[in-house]
């Protein structure tokens, strides 16, 4: 009797957010979930393992995620689907490019380095102000 198995990679793709990128610009990130998966016979039978990803849609800067943190972005996407959450995050201008760009004006952002939070910017730095959205 032959018996067939392997490994295969599932992409899935949770949810579409507009965001901060760490580069320094606004644009659409992707959230995804790549499970690992034991094939017997071709067919998926045991998950291996699951990983969560943010990916930059303009640059491809891709960073990973706590399980916690992806399925409750996902959630408050589904949950507010046609809801605009305004303003999104503020671009921040890197002075050695352009030291003339016009700085955001102060208010609550999504924290470029944790989305779920939303954090102060004083019209010139981020503060450490931070609330959960």
């Amino acid at each position: 009797m032959i018996i067939l198995f392997g490994f295969r990679k599932k992409l899935a793709i949770l949810a579409t957010l507009s965001m901060a990128c760490p580069n320094g610009h606004v644009a659409a990130h992707r959230l995804t979930k790549i499970t690992h998966w034991f094939t017997l016979f071709f067919i998926p039978t045991i998950p291996l393992s699951r990983k969560y990803f943010l990916t930059c849609i303009q640059c491809g800067q891709t960073s990973n995620l706590p399980k916690e943190h992806a399925v409750e972005m996902a959630a408050n996407v589904a949950s507010h689907p046609t809801e605009n959450i305004e303003p999104i995050s503020p671009p921040i201008p890197i002075a050695s490019t352009n030291p003339n760009a016009a700085l955001p004006p102060p208010g609550w952002y999504r924290d470029p380095g944790n989305p779920i939070l939303l954090r102060f910017w004083d019209g010139t730095r981020w503060t450490e102000q931070v609330t959960k959205n």
